[in-house]
């Protein structure tokens, strides 16, 4: 009999060919688990293709911040149909990206809506957490806010979640959370693009490490999954870059 795995696929922004194609490259099997680490949604071709897939595979999800984005607009543009004096705070999506939005349907938007921000998994007696962005360690998990979870890519000397608000500046004197991290379980995050080649992978004692698989497929990169029970990485080209990183906001 085979054995199940636990496939963990980094963020896929829309690029629904590279995460079929991915797919292929793992060969997924009936008794594998698939797990996505957030941010379906936004910058790639086809992001309601992505969350239809994820739901026809019976996939597990977290929420991305870009998922959390979705939902407050649509909690927002909810009220004012109700309200018409109500104004929706946030900036309007570009054309394009609501479009995407709208292209999704009810159905989608529950099962997007119920995405917890983060899981904890066990794959060959070793126990895993999966989230979007990462945890703040100064908190135990009960303790972490789920807002900054979906968020997060670097800290200060406490531990502190610190951030310039553009992604693209970094802050003087932070270093990237998983190197701080002294929980018991290992961790699997998308969010941070560390490199468009290959996973980032911090160690800090035997059987704990933290694993960052955003490899930017939708920049250009790659689309990336790591198999938890055995550590193995299988990567997909992107067929394009869709966005410049540089420029990514």
């Amino acid at each position: 009999m085979s054995r199940s795995r636990t496939i963990v696929i980094g963020d896929v922004h829309g690029c629904l060919d590279e995460l079929d194609e991915l797919l292929r490259a793992v060969e997924l099997r009936p008794v594998d688990r698939i797990v996505l680490a957030g941010d379906l949604m936004d910058r790639g071709p086809d992001p309601a293709g992505v969350v239809r897939r994820a739901r026809e595979l019976g996939a597990l999800a977290v929420l991305g911040n870009h998922e959390e984005k979705h939902l407050r607009w649509r909690r927002h543009e909810s009220r004012r149909a109700e309200d018409p004096s109500y104004r929706n705070p946030m900036t309007p999506f570009p054309d394009e990206r609501r479009a995407q939005h709208d292209a999704l349907g009810e159905d989608d938007w529950h099962w997007i809506s119920a995405l917890p921000t983060w899981l904890r998994l066990s794959a060959a007696g070793r126990r895993w957490l999966v989230v979007h962005a990462g945890f703040e360690p100064r908190w135990p998990l009960k303790q972490q806010n789920d807002r900054i979870v979906i968020r997060i890519r670097e800290v200060d000397d406490r531990g502190k979640f610190v951030s310039s608000g553009d992604p693209r500046v970094p802050v003087e004197g932070a270093v990237p959370w998983a190197t701080r991290w002294r929980g018991r379980e290992s961790v699997v995050y998308g969010h941070h693009v560390h490199a468009l080649d290959a996973p980032r992978v911090d160690r800090h004692r035997e059987g704990v490490e933290c694993w960052g698989i955003d490899t930017g497929c939708v920049f250009g990169g790659h689309l990336s999954a790591l198999v938890l029970e055995t550590r193995e990485v299988v990567q997909v080209k992107a067929l394009r870059e869709y966005v410049a990183l540089d420029g990514a906001v």
